[in-house]
């Protein structure tokens, strides 16, 4: 409802993915109708558990593997998330070509939201193993939460192109993750304000960076998404 009510007050704005009961009796009628609901672009499927950064059972038990097939015999893009389990994003991509895949949060597990890693970019292969598949996306979210510096986090950027020479600019969409960037830990306190990070912090250390081309920024920040979104424009 909450999302129906953004696109319906903005709707040359917002767009919605929903998370979708993928144990429903009537998920295929609800996947192959989505689209059909304004502004309701694609859907979402949690494979790793944020509060644990262990992969979900259901993964392993096929419990998704309806989704994953209604979704691509509809055309419907799925973002997943996987708290650092990209790489069990392989099987998925190989059994299901057709299907549009978007790995949220850079593929990696980001603490706060999941427990901290003693390092944090340690599950990045598993990403990058995932390039080969031109079905494969990336959202190009949270990294000034891996960041040990302050703004404009210039520590990310090694990781970062790796995944920039990889995908290519035209696979990556840019996201803010806004939502864990007051740190809110597993525990559910705010963390001290000198480790918030605001809005403007992750729109600007992309913007403003030298690291990137003009032209790639113009990929990353919107003509990517509106493509494999197919999210026309106003």
């Amino acid at each position: 409802p909450y999302m129906d009510a953004c696109v319906a007050r903005y709707p040359d704005r917002f767009a919605g993915a929903l998370t979708f009961d993928y144990l429903a009796a009537d998920l295929e009628d609800q996947v192959k109708g989505y689209r059909d609901r304004p502004g309701m672009l694609a859907g979402r499927n949690l494979v790793g558990n944020a509060a644990t950064g262990e992969l979900r059972p259901e993964f392993g038990e096929g419990k998704f593997e309806r989704l994953h097939a209604y979704a691509e015999k509809y055309n419907l893009p799925l973002f997943f998330s996987t708290h650092g389990w990209a790489h069990v994003m392989e099987q998925v991509a190989q059994k299901h070509p057709g299907l549009t895949m978007i790995i949220d949060h850079l593929g990696v597990s980001q603490s706060p939201v999941s427990p901290p890693r003693a390092e944090p970019w340690d599950r990045l292969p598993g990403l990058l193993g995932l390039a080969k598949y031109p079905n494969v996306h990336v959202k190009f979210s949270g990294a000034p939460v891996m960041s040990k510096e302050p703004y404009p986090f210039k520590d990310v950027w090694p990781y970062l192109h790796q995944i920039v020479n990889a995908f290519g600019p035209e696979r990556l969409m840019w996201g803010s993750d806004f939502t864990r960037m007051r740190w809110v830990p597993v525990s559910g306190e705010l963390a001290s304000r000198d480790r918030w990070r605001l809005y403007a912090d992750c729109v600007s250390y992309l913007r403003d960076t030298n690291e990137l081309s003009a032209a790639d920024k113009e990929q990353i920040f919107g003509a990517t998404i509106r493509r494999v979104l197919r999210w026309p424009k106003a």
